[in-house]
């Protein structure tokens, strides 16, 4: 979720306007070009050839600047500027500095840097990270792109093997941007971008000939929300595709905002290229992978570390003080839309610092519920691991205390994991935690309506402890429960649960495949219903109360939906209990009785009681339960009323009052039975308990031993990162390679129809006066036959009588570096030997031409055609 969402739904709504309205006057800024676009481009293996394929099709009338992130060896000089520039119309730069963005301009990432945007510019940046980490980064530019140019940066995945990227497109979706990735049927290396459609944050997946021919199309496609907008005067058909969405995935989407939906709607449209919102319905009903897309675009499972860092110093502060005055307790934290974990993380870290450092971080001190409804993302937040490119959020102080750096990966430490719970659950439909010291709902609230808002923040309101905290992202408040919750004085968002706040009646809905009851709110909003449903309601609440003046409603399954009067003294918190409100939250011996109670109650359709157990309270020692079944209409769901009941019994009056003789035998050869029972019972409970500290043993072993194999397993992963690293390289250097080749191929054919069809005698000689190549008319004058592969010495051929050894002044040659000619006169013929060096583009000799020119007949062809030009001007 991101800070700038309330931008993005501003401008979605000014798309709303009609056409006419959206027209400018003539003159008017709005006739003004369009704002330049920024693509980045990531690629690696293979990449080579996609991101030809994709500047071959791209057009130059694009109002965009393109910048290719391709991974390369650090100390090989690349040529990709030069074989890229051949493929396109577009100028091809290589980045030298710091540059202004031109639009229809590509610039080539140069060896062993980073690229990133900054202050509307592109420079280069030293690489960060691990030394095996890909250079230069993709996620690094593309995190850069989406800070600095927002809605107008793109995100391009090419083939490659690996992941880099696929951090960098969540980041250009959460600012509004595009991400498109290469189809992985056509990538030579499907490593980066199937890791980047994994994240379920792209909106099209083409071949880069697609990409390039469509580009122009997906940036000028109409981003207005008219049809959307007649759609939502019609609910019928909105509630159709929201129905077909919760159906599939069991999440309610009718309390978050119009804009919000409108904009996921209108990008899934435009990736699909549906121009009418009903064809996206019907493509919905019969596209199951569809409505997977739709409710991943719904859900953005974004989030950084440290997001904030001003924010995160203020909740330092407050986390600080909380330890010195709490911390001989088990504090307890909520994370809601935890993402991918790295907020929850950075929470982790706040209360491990407060403690005294990672060592000092226990469970039994800290206990971290994070919670979302994307499975995905939570698989992610488990694990603990992410690319190295989000180090870049973490305070330098911090990043080595609580993270290991393993190839281009970022690994949590066991210590931050361990205090860390991740699990599904869904903030206004899932019964809330407990007795909570800090709620984190951060980039949350901003995609509700304000009734969900105030549903939800009545819901933190119940699960937090007496002056537990609240911590809110940068656009958000507590709206109209500001008589619920104060600010903390210097912190912006941050608030306490007030002291004399109260609400009467916390109501929660019951769990179910249809969310909250059609948008019933427990803060007093309450559907269209028949006239006295108001008065039932409060004759049954009434009728409740009086028959169980404390207890609770349970389901079938032990979950408590609602709880009557105070139940607190026969719960028990503890760091091994249940994460939710359940009957499992009762103490001893009465949850053991309690699940049997409802069964029987539930089988029977009739009232049952338990036995009287002693229970020591203040004005109470004997306790029960009085379970009465409940049939819940609306969702034919079993539920039970559970009654709480006390009494005291005066031990000595009870002794006092006496049995006569039978009745005391009776009771005595009872009680007998049930002490030998007990002992019976408790002996086999020892055994059972030897016979588990023995499996522990075991298991500690277990554990032990996988643990190593862990290590072991990482290292080796750690190795391969760096060897796969390696051979990303070398495929790049050799696909460099090959093009060379195939151009030396071209130019040594190029160079042998010339000397076959020279009318002069030429010898190419190398340094170690090594004849290489001679044309047709040296070979016959100097009678060589075929040239071996290492060469011939010049001392090796055959030198017609009257010409002086070519050794010597060749020599020469080479040593002065300067060219030398000779006359030569024979009987037959007056030559002209001329010596020529040659250097390379480093200015070092490579080699020399000895040529060999008959002056005589020379002059004769001069007159020769001299006379023609003559004839043919008479």
């Amino acid at each position: 979720m991101d800070d700038d969402a309330d931008k993005l739904e501003q401008a979605a709504d000014t798309s709303e306007i009609s056409p006419e309205a959206r027209t400018p006057p003539e003159g008017s800024e709005e006739n003004a070009p369009p704002a330049l676009t920024v693509v980045g481009i990531a690629a690696s293996a293979g990449g080579l050839e996609a991101t030809t394929l994709l500047v071959q099709n791209l057009s130059d009338k694009v109002p965009a600047t393109y910048v290719i992130a391709q991974h390369m060896s650090p100390t090989h000089k690349s040529l990709l500027t030069s074989l890229i520039s051949r493929e396109t119309r577009l100028p091809v730069v290589e980045l030298r500095g710091t540059v202004t963005p031109e639009p229809g301009t590509i610039y080539v990432t140069p060896p062993n840097s980073d690229v990133i945007a900054r202050d509307g510019q592109l420079c280069l940046a030293e690489p960060f990270g691990h030394p095996a980490t890909p250079k230069p980064s993709a996620d690094r530019l593309f995190q850069s792109l989406a800070d600095q140019f927002g809605e107008r940066s793109v995100g391009i995945v090419l083939s490659g093997t690996g992941s880099d990227g696929s951090y960098g497109v969540q980041a250009i979706r959460e600012a509004g941007g595009i991400t498109i990735a290469q189809d992985v049927d056509s990538a030579k290396y499907d490593g980066m971008p199937a890791s980047a459609i994994a994240t379920g944050c792209i909106d099209l997946t083409q071949t880069p000939e697609r990409i390039g021919q469509q580009f122009e199309r997906i940036l000028v496609h109409p981003r207005n929300f008219d049809d959307l907008k007649i759609t939502a005067q019609h609910p019928t058909k909105l509630a159709d595709l929201l129905q077909i969405l919760l159906a599939r995935t069991g999440v309610d989407f009718r309390g978050y905002k119009e804009t919000t939906i409108n904009r996921r709607i209108a990008r899934r449209m435009a990736a699909l290229q549906l121009e009418t919102y009903a064809e996206y319905v019907d493509h919905c009903r019969t596209a199951q992978e569809e409505v997977d897309a739709l409710y991943k675009d719904l859900l953005i499972s974004v989030t950084r570390f440290f997001r904030d860092p001003l924010q995160f110093d203020q909740l330092k502060i407050q986390i600080d003080e909380l330890v010195a005055r709490e911390g001989g307790r088990q504090l307890r934290v909520w994370v809601t839309g935890c993402a991918t974990g790295e907020e929850a993380y950075s929470i982790a870290i706040l209360f491990a610092e407060a403690l005294g450092g990672p060592k000092a971080l226990k469970k039994r001190q800290v206990q971290i519920f994070a919670t979302d409804i994307d499975d995905r993302a939570l698989d992610v937040a488990r694990r603990g691991v992410y690319p190295v490119s989000a180090a870049q959020d973490i305070p330098s102080h911090l990043l080595a205390r609580y993270f290991d750096i393993s190839g281009n990966e970022l690994h949590v430490t066991r210590e931050l994991r361990d205090v860390t719970l991740f699990s599904r659950h869904n903030i206004f439909q899932d019964p809330p935690f407990i007795n909570l010291d800090l709620v984190s709902i951060r980039n949350l609230l901003i995609y509700f309506e304000a009734p969900l808002q105030e549903r939800v923040l009545y819901r933190i309101h119940y699960a937090l402890a007496p002056q537990g905290m609240l911590f809110l992202g940068t656009s958000e408040t507590v709206g109209a429960l500001e008589a619920h919750f104060e600010p903390f004085h210097g912190s912006e968002k941050i608030y306490a649960k007030r002291r004399t706040s109260r609400v009467a009646n916390y109501r929660f809905p019951e769990l179910s495949s249809g969310g909250y009851r059609q948008g019933v709110a427990e803060a007093g909003e309450r559907p269209p219903a028949r006239e006295g449903t108001d008065s039932e309601d409060g004759m049954f609440d009434a009728l409740v109360k009086s028959v169980a003046p404390t207890g609770f409603v349970a389901t079938r399954g032990g979950d408590i939906l609602r709880i009557i009067g105070d139940i607190s003294p026969f719960i028990e918190l503890n760091e091994s209990g249940p994460l939710a409100m359940n009957t499992r939250l009762l103490r001893r011996p009465l949850r053991d009785e309690v699940m049997s109670l409802i069964a029987i109650a539930l089988k029977g359709r009739c009232q049952r009681s338990s036995r009287w157990h002693s229970f020591e309270l203040a004005e109470t020692n004997r306790v029960r339960f009085r379970c009465y079944p409940m049939s819940a209409q609306a969702s034919k769901a079993d539920n039970c009323l559970i009654a709480i009941e006390t009494r005291h019994v005066d031990e000595a009056l009870h002794e006092r009052q006496g049995l006569d003789s039978d009745d005391r035998a009776y009771v005595e050869r009872m009680e007998a039975d049930m002490r030998s029972t007990q002992e019976a019972l408790q002996q086999t409970v020892e055994e059972l308990q030897t016979t588990n500290e023995e499996l522990q043993s075991v298991n500690e072993e277990m554990q032990s031993t996988n643990e190593e194999l862990q290590a072991t397993n990482e290292e080796l992963e750690t190795s391969n990162e760096e060897l796969q690293s390696a051979n990303e390289e070398l495929i790049t250097v050799n696909e460099e390679l090959q093009i060379n080749s195939a151009e030396l191929q071209a130019a040594l054919a190029d160079l042998d129809a010339i000397l076959t069809d020279v009318p002069f005698v030429v010898l190419a000689v190398d340094p170690a006066l090594m004849v290489r190549r001679a044309s047709d008319l040296a070979r016959e004058f100097f009678k060589i036959g075929e040239i071996p592969t290492i060469g011939l010495h010049l001392s090796q051929l055959t030198i017609p009588e009257g010409f002086p050894s070519l050794s010597s002044p060749a020599a020469e040659v080479f040593n002065l570096r300067q060219p030398k000619e000779f006359t030569i006169d024979t009987a037959v013929a007056n030559y002209r030997l001329a010596f020529s060096p040659y250097a390379d583009g480093k200015s070092d000799l490579t080699g020399l031409t000895i040529s060999l020119i008959d002056q005589r007949a020379s002059t004769s062809m001069t007159k020769a055609v001299g006379q023609s030009v003559q004839d043919n001007e008479t």
